[in-house]
Order: C-alpha cells, then sequence, then structure tokens
C-alpha cells in the first residue's frame, strides 16, 4: 500500500502519523502512542532512542534529552565517550521511527514530511536538513510545525478561501505564533511567524519544580547532583512534576510525595497555584500572538480562530487566557498533541507546491525568542534537578575553546602541551556594562530563558529587576519578591565558551564590588559560574552578601578552586558571574572580573 508519513520531532516527545487509502491516522510507537525524545548509547556503539534510551538499564548520566533545543550548537554533547552533534541524535530517532511505522505499515513509506518551529531561520533550517539525510532518507518535505496544525485543523473543520487563523503552538520546548490564510487550498503564513525558543511544558516543569524547592526551604537546590544518591532523587522529583502538572490540567489539586534522601514530603498543589506559578510566561505568549497579528497587518477581529496545538495548549489556563485577550474563539482538535503529526501526514500525499508559491513565503527571523530580545543561546538555573535530566549529556573532558580577548585581560587558548599559557591580566565581565563579549540578562518564572538587559534596565514581571547605577558604574539588581530569581552574564554566539583554565591553575578567583542596599536573609542566595548548561556551579553566598557594610562599596573574591569543585569547567565557562537568590535583596554589581594570583580570596569553607 502507498502511504506518506508525517513525522513530529519534539523537544520532549516525538510522534508520527500516516496517510494513505485507509484516510490519516496516529502510528502508535509505544503504549502512549508518543516516544520520549531521548537517546543513549548501546554497549555496541549504537544509539537506542525514545524508551529503549530510558529502560532500567541505561545510565542516567549518559542519556540524553531535549537536544532539540540545541540544534545548530557547535558545541558536541558526549554520550558514553562519542562526541554526538544534536543532529545526528535526532537522526538517530528519526531513523528509529522509520523503522517501527515500516515494521507497522509491511513497507517503507513512500513519502517523508518532517515538520520544524516557525521562527527557525535559515540557520537553524540548514541544520535540520541534515537531519534526515543522516538518517538515510533522501525525498523528504519539510513544513512548519503551525502550518502543518493548521492543516489537520481543516479537516476537522473546513476553512474557506481567504479565511485566516492564527495558530498558537505551546509544545514541550517551544512556543510558536503564526497567522495562515487559506488560499486555493493551501495554507499561506501572514505576516512573520514569532515566538519563544525556551518556553514550553518543559519549563511549566522548572517552574513547578521551582515553586516546590521554596516550599521545601531550599531542600531540592541544596541537593548535590554528584552524589548518586541525590542524583536519582532529583530525577525522581523532575518525573513527579511532569506527572503534577499533567493531572493538574484534569484535577483541581493533586498530593505529591517529594523523596528526598533525608525523608519524604507531602505537599499539596492547587491549579490556582500552578496558574500562578506560570501566568508571567503564558502572558507573554499572548503579547507575543498580538505582535504576530499586527506583522500580518491585521487586528484581532480579522481572525476567524485561534488554533491551540501542541501538548502543552492543554493546559486550561492557555486557554483561557488566550480567548481573554483576543476575544475569538478558541479552537483545539481532539488530541493538539498529535496535531502536528496529522497535518504532516496529510501533506506529504500532496503535490509539492509550485517554487512561485514557496517564494511568496516570507522566511523568518532566526531570532528564536521574543522580537524585542536578542537570540538566547543558553540558559543558566541554580535548580539541579533541571540540570539533572541534561547534565548527563555533556561529559567532563569535553573542552570547546574559544581565542577571545576583552578588555585588559583575556582568554587563553590551550596549548598542544594541554597546559594553559599564564593569563596576561584580568579578564574584565562587566565595567559600568557587560563587556564584549558577555551580556546580562535576568531569569525568573516569568521566562527562566533569559531577557536581555538593555542599557536602561529590564524587569521581569514585580519579581526582579536591574537598572543602571551610573554614580558606582555599576548595575543594580533588586529581587522584589521572596521568589527565585536571577541575573547573570554570559557570552553570546558566535564566541561561545571562554578556556579559563590558566586562571583557575593559577590562584584565579572571581572577583566584584558590592553595594549592598538590602541585605539578603536566609540560607537563600548564591553566586555560580557556569560552564555552558547544564553544566554549573555555584556557592552559598548569603553570609558573605549579608556581612558587607549597608550603602558602602566593597569588595568581594571568590576563589575559582570552589567552583571547579563544585563542578566547574574551567575550559569551557559561558557564565562567569551568576547570581541567584529566592528572597528579596537589592545589590549593586560593578567591576566584574576573574583575576589570576588572588591570594587573599574569601576561604572555600566560609562560603555560606
Amino acid at each position: 500500500m502507498r502511504y506518506g508519513v508525517g513525522i513530529d520531532l519534539g523537544t520532549s516527545f516525538t510522534s508520527a502519523a500516516i496517510s494513505g487509502p485507509g484516510g490519516t491516522h496516529m502510528v502508535s510507537l509505544s503504549p502512549e502512542v508518543v516516544v520520549p525524545s531521548a537517546a543513549h548509547p548501546a554497549p555496541d556503539g549504537a544509539l537506542r532512542t525514545g524508551y529503549a534510551a530510558l529502560d532500567e538499564d541505561s545510565d542516567p548520566a549518559q542519556t540524553a534529552r531535549n537536544f532539540k533545543r540545541r540544534l545548530g550548537d557547535p558545541t558536541p554533547l558526549v554520550l558514553g565517550g562519542s562526541a554526538y552533534s544534536p543532529a545526528a541524535l535526532m537522526a538517530a530517532q528519526l531513523r528509529d521511527v522509520l523503522d517501527a511505522v515500516s515494521e507497522n505499515m509491511g513497507a517503507r513509506p513512500d513519502s517523508v514530511t518532517l515538520t520544524y518551529p516557525a521562527i527557525w531561520g535559515p540557520y537553524r533550517q540548514e541544520h535540520f536538513t541534515e537531519v534526515p539525510r543522516l538518517a538515510g532518507v533522501e525525498d523528504f518535505r519539510l513544513i512548519t510545525e503551525p502550518e502543518a496544525a493548521a492543516t489537520h485543523y481543516s479537516t476537522e473543520r473546513r476553512l474557506e478561501d481567504g479565511e485566516v487563523v492564527a495558530v498558537y503552538d505551546l509544545g514541550g520546548g517551544t512556543f510558536d505564533t503564526t497567522i495562515l490564510r487559506m488560499r486555493s487550498g493551501r495554507m499561506e503564513i501572514l505576516g512573520t511567524p514569532e515566538g519563544i525558543e525556551h518556553l514550553g511544558g518543559i519549563d511549566f516543569d522548572e517552574a513547578l519544580l521551582a515553586h516546590l524547592d521554596q516550599r521545601l526551604d531550599g531542600a531540592i537546590g541544596e541537593l548535590e547532583a554528584a552524589d548518586p544518591r541525590a542524583a536519582s532523587a532529583l530525577a525522581k522529583i523532575r518525573a513527579l512534576c511532569v506527572r503534577a502538572k499533567e493531572r493538574l490540567s484534569t484535577e483541581t489539586e493533586v498530593d505529591v510525595t517529594v523523596p528526598l534522601p533525608s525523608g519524604p514530603r507531602e505537599l499539596t498543589i492547587t491549579r490556582p497555584e500552578f496558574d500562578e506559578m506560570i501566568r508571567p510566561s503564558v502572558r507573554l505568549t499572548t503579547e507575543a500572538l498580538h505582535r504576530t497579528t499586527a506583522s500580518a497587518g491585521l487586528r484581532t477581529e480579522d481572525l476567524s480562530a485561534v488554533l491551540l496545538a501542541g501538548g502543552s495548549s492543554r493546559v486550561p489556563l492557555v486557554a483561557q487566557m488566550v480567548e481573554q485577550e483576543l476575544n475569538k474563539p478558541v479552537r483545539v482538535t481532539l488530541h493538539p498533541k498529535f496535531t502536528v503529526a496529522l497535518g504532516a501526514a496529510l501533506t506529504s500525499t500532496q503535490p509539492a507546491p509550485a517554487p512561485a508559491a514557496e517564494s511568496q513565503t516570507p522566511e523568518p527571523a532566526d531570532t528564536g525568542v521574543i522580537a524585542s530580545r536578542p537570540p538566547r543561546r543558553k540558559k543558566a538555573w541554580l535548580v539541579p534537578a533541571i540540570a539533572v535530566a541534561a547534565a548527563v549529556i555533556i561529559a567532563a573532558g569535553t573542552a570547546i575553546i574559544a581565542d577571545i580577548r576583552t578588555g585588559s585581560g583575556a582568554a587563553h587558548r590551550q596549548t598542544a602541551s594541554n597546559k594553559p599559557a599564564p593569563p596576561e591580566g584580568p579578564l574584565q565581565v562587566f565595567d559600568g556594562g557587560p563587556v564584549k563579549p558577555f551580556a546580562g540578562y535576568l531569569g525568573s518564572e516569568v521566562n527562566w530563558g533569559g531577557s536581555f538587559i538593555f542599557a536602561d534596565g529590564t524587569q521581569q514581571g514585580e519579581l526582579i529587576k536591574a537598572v543602571p547605577d551610573p554614580a558606582n558604574n555599576g548595575l543594580r539588581v533588586t529581587w522584589m519578591q521572596d521568589k527565585a530569581a536571577q541575573m547573570y552574564l554570559q557570552t553570546g554566539r558566535p564566541e561561545g565558551p571562554l578556556d579559563l583554565s590558566a586562571y583557575a591553575r593559577n590562584q584565579g578567583a572571581l572577583v566584584f564590588d558590592a553595594i549592598v542596599h538590602t541585605p539578603p536573609v536566609g540560607e537563600t542566595t548564591k553566586i555560580g559560574m557556569h560552564c555552558e548548561y547544564p553544566c554549573r556551579s555555584e556557592v552559598s553566598a548569603t553570609h558573605l552578601l549579608a556581612d558587607l557594610p549597608v550603602e558602602q562599596r566593597a569588595t568581594v573574591k571568590i576563589p575559582m578552586s570552589c567552583f571547579v569543585r563544585k563542578g566547574l569547567d574551567p575550559r569551557r565557562v559561558d557564565t562567569p558571574f551568576l547570581v541567584w537568590s529566592q528572597r528579596r535583596m537589592d545589590i549593586t554589581f560593578s567591576d566584574v572580573r576573574v583575576e589570576a594570583g588572588v591570594d587573599d580570596a574569601t576561604p572555600c569553607n566560609a562560603l555560606r
């Protein structure tokens, strides 16, 4: 039987559907229909994917998840001592899915259609075309996820020629919004698709985990991922958050048992509590939907409906806020989690569009974030449970080294003998403003993906804000509520991580000046250095900062060795300065740098 297949290689889950003489329907890749987007190296060197990558014999420390988010990142993922590109892992997943579909159907498909986020620009799309080629698929078609979703929607409710719909696609890892018009039986993109690169169900899970950590007085955040017992607990807690989020879509409250090494803790989470955790993020999506509509030269009243797609759109608050914001009917297909794959399958059996029609489709900018924010390459978060699921994908031996010189200092390339040259001077990170290649960001439950700190300041809701402090040549950062939030300085593309091992081996220290306006309280504040997400390290700093004189400038010096002991790989540092707190505080930071030869730094055992 001739048939076509549509495959949605999602951030969290992968699904497939077929279309042929018998109609269009999902292919059950597992009892849950979909399979996790996961990869793990087998003893023979082959890659296991899906549930096979997560079986009890698989080492969690060598299992990759959410690698779609890293497509285009030149840094390899190291599993079982071998390096893999994100495209190679996605190709392995695609290969296994095609094998499963072929076995189910008794023959290989005649056509293959793959979907990708509409916000991906030429750079990401080029890398995505490598996925089917690496999987041995020579003849394939690519369409955007919202086009696929709208194509399937049109089979459930006929769209008249010229009718315009908005597609709101909230998946496991990304958010897309696109305006589509039916034209001669095909979907036409209007305006510029927009979205948020790092916002989806994964981030709702993280918000829920941060909420649990806060209610447990930071007990989760204190767990060391390097400790096998703690790592196991963190993985279980993360899975617990996923299940609790899903249950809250149908139940008003759920009881959870948090498996801490010190003993289980019983908590109840209500849907209103969960709604408040994610409301700022959902608001960002509705704002993006308004901008996408405006970019098409339309008003909301010009839309016939808003189509919800993606598994995370099943969260009740999403439909409520979208309908309230746009005052338009919200349409949800029977299975929004399968909508994209089903639409792709339908497309796979249709004739390819003519080149002229393709050229009329505007090419989206490769931002991956809200239009006013520069592209983000990584996010950094101190809650280790989120890092645990992905920390496993980068081995300690990986070193991506950049030769970048900035300010009066330098980040050095390693020599052939693997011994770094002595540093030539301090590496300036912030001096009145971030020093290139660094940029400043804020993170909180509003957007853990990071909000760029602009020259006139940036604020995330009512949680955290950063404004310039010209009088002190610094940046004044205010944590406005007793909720987790952070400020950090990070490199961007194309510079990538820096090799700071020369500083680490020569009595290096993270040095900065601070003026404390409102000191931190409780065991709630940490200072971190990160080496590409999810590789990270942090030290307790509540007393360090609280003991500084109020409204007086003071210099803080933290040995790099403290961070190295906590897991920092100094050969690939992308975030040399991060401050995280879950309580109110107000501090001006200035003259942030990494120095060698610091012999008067605060001892590691005094950091608490």
